[in-house]
């Protein structure tokens, strides 16, 4: 799926969001998104509609919004989603069907403290999702997974963390500890998606 904007007219309606293969619903396979290609449009123009969320996410607008209404998403601002919403979005998404969500919004406690309180953050929710994006790139495919491979692979990606996002006012001092093994849960848990994918489709053939 691709989010792109026209620069030379950088209005909200200049948006686009389209499937490159299909339209799909919230039980069919969920796509990663490359957040870092996408996310100039949200300095641009603010932020995305509802609409343009459930395109990206491939969820349910009702679902999104009883997420917010549980605490387990921030409120758009004036009915537009930041990148720190849509990257939670993306994230409780990615991990919901092989993790439990009061797990998820633990696991997310963990990284990022209150979901309103951006100063408790010890890493943005956008460039979390970014970690977890390229570190999939690089542990794929499935025959090539190990432990010890996911667990080299986090250190390089987090060999540049400083330990604070964007209003960090806190001191944790295991915060780089702390985000490698939120990564390593993160990524294990969708392994075992992939995983259970692969299973049913195996079960299929049979």
């Amino acid at each position: 799926m691709n989010l792109y904007y026209n620069q030379d007219n950088l209005s909200n309606n200049q948006i686009n969001l389209k499937a490159n293969h299909m339209r799909y619903n919230e039980t069919e396979k969920q796509e990663l998104i490359d957040f870092e290609a996408i996310r100039p449009a949200f300095a641009v123009t603010g932020g995305l509609m509802l609409s343009q969320v459930v395109e990206m996410t491939g969820l349910g607008g009702s679902t999104i919004q009883n997420w917010i209404k549980r605490g387990w998403v921030m409120s758009p601002v004036d009915k537009k989603y930041s990148e720190r919403q849509v990257a939670r979005i993306l994230i409780i998404n990615m991990l919901r069907k092989s993790m439990q969500l009061e797990n998820i919004l633990r696991l997310m406690e963990c990284v990022n403290g209150d979901v309103e309180d951006q100063s408790d953050d010890i890493i943005m929710d956008a460039d979390l999702y970014i970690y977890i994006y390229k570190i999939i790139k690089k542990i794929e495919p499935l025959e090539k997974f190990t432990l010890d491979r996911l667990d080299g692979v986090i250190d390089e990606e987090i060999k540049d963390y400083h330990g604070a996002g964007a209003g960090y006012t806190g001191h944790v001092s295991d915060a780089t500890k702390r985000l490698h093994d939120a990564l390593r849960i993160i990524l294990l848990t969708y392994m075992s998606s992939e995983l259970r994918k692969r299973a049913e489709s195996e079960l299929e053939k049979m």
